[in-house]
């Protein structure tokens, strides 16, 4: 594997400015609240479409995140289980996600429930790699995920559309998810979706690393519904959507007798109310008031505890055109935050104003990008953080950039007002992240290469007396690359293939020690094509040696296989094989990870 590491590295490729197929045309906003090019992206971004969902059969979130360059996911079990996301070996809680804008990461960890997000909503989702708080406040520090929920038919045609599928597989997994929408000449738009989950699991835990734990089965259910209503006009659109999730785990607790049941139940609703005015050719104003709410009611269990965090939300922003390719953005938000449990947190709740300003730029060979941000909190006070990014065009093919930022991370509730070891002197954690990176472009293939170094301090962890404080420091220092590019074979049809590796070394600056749960070493790789009437693909990973809770996590390497047919021309058969080689492996010490599995599925689009 090193041999391999360094092969790659002197190819000088890099990553991939989308993962979609057809990345080119495609646009994005994440890495700068403006449309923009996927490539033109100063930040690395990488966009899934609602195609590249579909190809990848994935059944739930955390599975179609760990597919991507730099991402690492640990989970406690299979689905449901607790899923944490490392960014480039940032830490979990420095991942940001954003769903149509409103944040989804809780008030007592600053985890977002991705384990618990429906695919069958999604349209696409914005992945921005590396510190973004200039952007978008506390918890960016690693990057951002934005995942964008259906609004219409993925088309955008107008007329009536219809989608409705089934999956069925290996530990008495059974799924069905349904959408329908409509889309009138007025500008009308109507969708709403469902979606239905349960699996019997198995044995999440290890018995012989965890004993006195039960060895039954731990199983997963979740139903997912969500209606989005939306009306266009000729300066601009008003939409209201509203979502919400209840899923039910399963799981084994240390604490209490061997043959206990525990359970735990999660809500998520979110509402949002959105609209978009442009006032003119060169001036556009955006509003948004929404709610969120994350709910976790661990009843049946020794000892039983509720947590439910609330936010929200309300901001404005505007994108001024100051000429062609020049634009400066800003905007203002209020969130008013609140938490209820059966702890006792003294104050429960906090308010928070932020500022940004932003400026984009591009003239001839050169492009430009400055953030600046001020966020003030009602209990522990301010923090600014700014980002400045440059790309120099060599050639039309190549492009040289840099980027140097800076980012915060604002205590929890926990960490502040818990009331066994918080500490509401805390100051936030601090971030400065500092990017180089080589990209080019060419008509069916892509590259990209980033090397980055991003420093942390004043992280909070447990002094001598269980205190929460600040005393950590730690760092991350490494290079990412990825291809990605497609061609046709005669007599194979298209094929699309993609490659990417992180080489990395996130470890506490402190000890000295490697960061628990994350790798040095990631490689993905994917390659799709068309063999007959089927459509084929395979997704490989590998996943480096981690440390956690003292031990060291082997190395392992995961193969999954998909395989797709048109029956007719509104039914589709589906085929995925997860774990094709049965690997035993482990990302969090002490659980198992799912064995290997077959799943098969149609889905039906009735054309009208």
């Amino acid at each position: 594997m090193k041999f391999a590491c360094k092969v790659i590295l002197a190819s000088l490729a890099v990553q991939p400015l989308a993962f979609s197929q057809t990345w080119l045309p495609d646009t994005v906003i994440t890495a700068s609240r403006v449309a923009q090019r996927a490539q033109d992206a100063l930040p690395d971004v990488t966009l899934i479409t609602r195609a590249d969902i579909e190809r990848s059969q994935a059944r739930d979130v955390p599975t179609l995140l760990q597919n991507l360059a730099g991402m690492e996911v640990s989970q406690s079990g299979g689905m449901g289980g607790v899923a944490s996301l490392f960014m480039r070996g940032a830490e979990s809680r420095h991942a940001l996600v954003l769903v149509d804008g409103l944040p989804m990461n809780n008030l007592n960890f600053n985890l977002a429930a991705l384990e618990h997000l429906p695919l069958n909503g999604i349209e696409r989702i914005e992945v921005v790699r590396g510190n973004v708080s200039s952007l978008y406040g506390s918890a960016a520090l690693g990057g951002v995920v934005h995942i964008f929920t259906r609004q219409n038919s993925s088309d955008g045609q107008k007329g009536p559309w219809l989608e409705a599928s089934g999956q069925v597989g290996s530990e008495s997994y059974k799924s069905a998810q349904v959408s329908a929408g409509q889309k009138w000449a007025s500008g009308l738009g109507l969708n709403a979706s469902s979606e239905h989950i349960q699996t019997r699991g198995f044995n999440a835990i290890n018995p012989v690393q965890r004993p006195d734990t039960n060895p039954d089965r731990d199983g997963y259910s979740r139903q997912s519904d969500a209606l989005n209503v939306s009306q266009e006009f000729e300066a601009g659109r008003v939409g209201l959507t509203l979502r919400e999730t209840h899923a039910s785990v399963q799981y084994d607790s240390q604490w209490g007798p061997a043959n206990q049941a525990d359970e735990s139940k999660s809500i998520l609703r979110n509402a949002l109310l959105s609209g978009t005015y442009k006032a003119s050719k060169d001036w556009q104003w955006d509003v948004s008031l929404g709610q969120q709410e994350d709910k976790l009611n661990a009843a049946v269990t020794a000892y039983p505890y509720f947590v439910n965090s609330k936010s929200q939300t309300s901001s404005v922003g505007a994108v001024w055109t100051l000429w062609p390719n020049h634009a400066l953005t800003s905007g203002y938000e209020n969130t008013r935050q609140k938490i209820a449990s059966d702890t006792d947190y003294n104050p429960s709740s906090r308010t928070l104003n932020s500022w940004r300003l932003g400026y984009q730029g591009k003239q001839e060979n050169q492009q430009w990008q400055l953030n600046v941000r001020r966020d003030q909190y009602s209990d522990f006070g301010d923090a600014n953080t700014w980002y400045a990014g440059y790309a120099y065009l060599l050639t039309p093919a190549w492009r040289l950039k840099a980027s140097a930022s800076t980012g915060f991370m604002a205590p929890t509730f926990n960490d502040l007002y818990y009331p066994w070891g918080g500490n509401p002197l805390l100051r936030p954690e601090q971030a400065r992240s500092n990017e180089v990176g080589l990209q080019y472009i060419q008509a069916h293939w892509n590259a990209r290469l980033t090397a980055f170094d991003n420093r942390y301090t004043d992280l909070i962890d447990n002094d001598a007396f269980w205190t929460r404080t600040n005393i950590a420091k730690a760092k991350n220092q490494g290079v990412e690359m990825a291809v990605a590019g497609q061609w046709t074979l005669p007599g194979w049809g298209a094929q699309h293939w993609r490659l990417s590796m992180t080489s990395q070394d996130p470890q506490n600056e402190i000890t000295h020690q490697a960061l628990a749960r994350r790798a040095k070493t990631l490689v993905q790789a994917g390659l799709t094509q068309s063999v007959g009437d089927w459509d084929t693909g395979v997704q490989l990973r590998y996943n480096g040696t981690r440390t956690d809770d003292s031990q060291t996590l082997a190395a392992y390497t995961l193969l999954d296989l998909t395989a797709s047919q048109a029956l007719t021309r509104e039914l589709r058969l589906n085929l995925r094989i997860e774990n094709a080689g049965n690997v035993n492996y482990q990302s969090i010490y002490g659980y198992n990870m799912p064995k290997r599995g077959l799943f098969v599925g149609l889905k039906w689009m009735p054309q009208f």
